[in-house]
């Protein structure tokens, strides 16, 4: 999987001489609507056209002041395996700066269509983008259809009659319901601790989770599976949760853990 930043792909460094298939989010967690998204966009892959994704090195709603994200389910190295795993060819990765942020929604897809050499694009029914958000999802199948760019806009996938989503995955780790984040998920709740600061103990290793923005379920004791830096097996085990702190048995260097259902 070729891994480019929007500024060498769209200014710099010359893109895949293949045309892409299409899809734009930022994609925390990685859950059962995502998976729809991405989907499309690998069925529609071939020897010519390469499934493609745009993405966010931070959530721009942060940035933008319209929401307030308290932490990440995923880290972007989280995400970008997920990509790969997936069936992912390329992943260009934004920095949602004062210059990107200018871009209308018209330019923005214009320069996928132009630089990209968009051959097919799928976006999320709530989707919208652009200064001040100025551009929908029909705007855009409708732009792209002009040019003879099919544009998909993919309905939500329904859990418990409610859409599935990254904010309610949020909601339900941080209140404990770790049945509905992983049914929404489609796996296990994990945590990355790889960059993640840690104080080292006789007893535990304690890692500020807080410092890297990273979600974790209510303080508590849970049942988890550690995955170690130095192994690819993974060992049950159990950490202690505080605020914005994760304790884990010092014994083998961590670099995620997996919360298990009780």
């Amino acid at each position: 999987m070729l891994i480019m930043d929007w500024n060498d792909f769209i200014y710099d460094k010359p893109t895949t001489s293949r045309f892409i298939s299409a899809t734009i989010g930022v994609f925390d967690g990685v859950h059962l609507g995502h998976v729809a998204l991405l989907s499309r966009i690998i069925n529609r892959s071939h020897d010519k056209i390469i499934p493609t994704v745009f993405t966010f090195r931070n959530n721009p709603k942060t940035s933008l002041g319209r929401m307030i994200i308290t932490a990440d389910i995923f880290s972007l190295e989280q995400k970008l395996r997920s990509f790969s795993i997936l069936g992912i060819g390329l992943v260009v990765i934004i920095d949602f700066s004062g210059e990107f942020g200018k871009l209308s929604g018209k330019d923005f897809i214009g320069l996928l269509k132009n630089r990209g050499k968009l051959r097919y694009l799928a976006v999320g029914s709530d989707f919208r983008c652009g200064y001040g958000l100025d551009t929908n999802a029909a705007d855009i199948r409708y732009m792209n259809e002009l040019d003879g760019i099919p544009t998909e806009i993919v309905p939500p996938i329904i859990w418990g009659g409610v859409p599935v989503s990254s904010s309610r995955i949020r909601a339900a780790i941080l209140s404990g319901n770790l049945v509905e984040a992983t049914a929404l998920l489609g796996r296990n709740v994990e945590l990355d601790l790889s960059m993640t600061p840690f104080t080292p103990g006789n007893a535990w290793v304690e890692f500020d989770v807080s410092s890297l923005r990273r979600i974790t379920p209510p303080p508590g004791r849970y049942p988890v599976m550690i995955s170690s830096d130095d192994s690819f097996q993974k060992v049950h085990g159990q950490v202690d949760i505080g605020t914005g702190t994760i304790r884990v048995s010092p014994t083998i260097r961590v670099s995620s853990v997996e919360f298990l259902l009780r």
